[in-house]
C-alpha cells in the first residue's frame, strides 16, 4: 500500500516538540516513505501564549528540507500546516495569515485540552466554522468530554467539526482505553482522518501501514479509502467533504 496522506505529523526539524534536527527528520522521512506515505503536510503546535514558529519559517523549513530530500532520493511531498492549540480569539489570528491552515485550505487542524469542558470546545468549533474554517479535532480519542456522553461526537460533526484520529491509538490491547475510544468512533462511521502525530523515529513514528490494514479488513475497502485516500486529498485541493 503505497500514495498515503499523512495529514498530522511533526517533522520538521526544531521548530517544535518533534524532529529535534535536520538527522532526525531524515529518520522520520525515511520511516514514513517505507511506511508508504507520499505526502505530508506539516503541522508545528501553534501556541497564542508562547513563542511558535512563524508562517515563513514553516514555509522556508519546508523548502530547505526538499532540497535535502532531493539529495536523500526521498520522494515526498510537504505541505505547511500547524496544529493549533484552541484559545478565544484564535480565530482572528488566523484570519491575519500569522496561522497555516492545512495545505493553505479552508481545513485547520485543532487541539483542546484533554480536560476541556464540552461547552468550550463545542464552542471552539461553532467559532471556526462561523468564521469560514473547517475545524478537524486534533485526536479526538484524547478528550475525556466526548466520552462522558457519546452522542457529544455527532455533535461535534453537526456543528461543523471533522474528526481525525491518531493511527497508533488502533493498535492497542484491549485494556487500552484510547484504542477503545478509537474504535468506538470508526465503528460508529464517525471517523474522518486518520493521521500519525509523528514527533519522532522511536515510540511516536510516522506508521501508518498496520493501521490501513487494519481499516481495510474492519469497514472494507470503500470506506477504509475514503478516510485514508479520499479525505485527505479533498483537503490538499481545498474541496468540500
Amino acid at each position: 500500500m503505497n500514495g498515503f496522506i499523512d495529514m498530522h505529523c511533526h517533522i520538521l526539524p526544531g521548530v517544535d516538540d518533534g524532529a529535534k534536527n535536520l538527522e532526525k527528520t531524515r529518520e522520520m522521512l525515511q520511516m514514513a516513505y517505507e511506511e508508504g506515505i507520499r505526502e505530508i503536510i506539516v503541522t508545528p503546535h501553534y501556541f497564542a501564549t508562547r513563542k511558535s514558529a512563524s508562517v515563513e519559517k514553516i514555509r522556508q523549513t519546508i523548502l530547505d528540507v526538499e532540497k535535502q530530500m532531493e539529495e536523500w532520493k526521498i520522494g515526498i511531498k510537504l505541505y505547511p500546516g500547524n496544529e493549533i492549540y484552541y484559545r478565544n480569539g484564535i480565530e482572528d489570528i488566523l484570519d491575519e495569515k500569522q496561522i497555516c491552515t492545512l495545505a493553505e485550505s479552508k481545513y485547520v487542524l485543532v487541539e483542546f485540552d484533554p480536560m476541556t469542558e464540552y461547552s468550550y470546545l463545542r464552542d471552539g468549533i461553532l467559532k471556526l466554522d462561523s468564521y469560514g474554517y473547517i475545524p478537524i479535532l486534533a485526536h479526538t480519542e484524547r478528550y475525556e468530554c466526548l466520552f462522558e456522553k457519546k452522542e457529544r461526537l455527532q455533535r461535534v460533526k453537526d456543528h461543523g467539526g471533522l474528526i481525525q484520529v491518531n493511527a497508533s491509538s488502533f493498535l492497542g490491547g484491549m485494556f487500552d482505553e484510547m484504542a477503545k475510544r478509537a474504535k468506538y468512533i470508526m465503528k460508529n462511521d464517525l471517523l474522518d482522518f486518520i493521521g500519525t502525530d509523528a514527533h519522532s523515529s522511536g515510540k511516536r513514528s510516522p506508521k501508518i501501514k498496520d493501521t490501513a490494514s487494519y481499516l481495510y479488513k474492519k469497514l472494507g475497502e470503500k470506506k477504509a479509502e475514503k478516510i485514508l485516500f479520499h479525505n485527505p486529498r479533498t483537503v490538499l485541493e481545498n474541496g468540500n467533504l
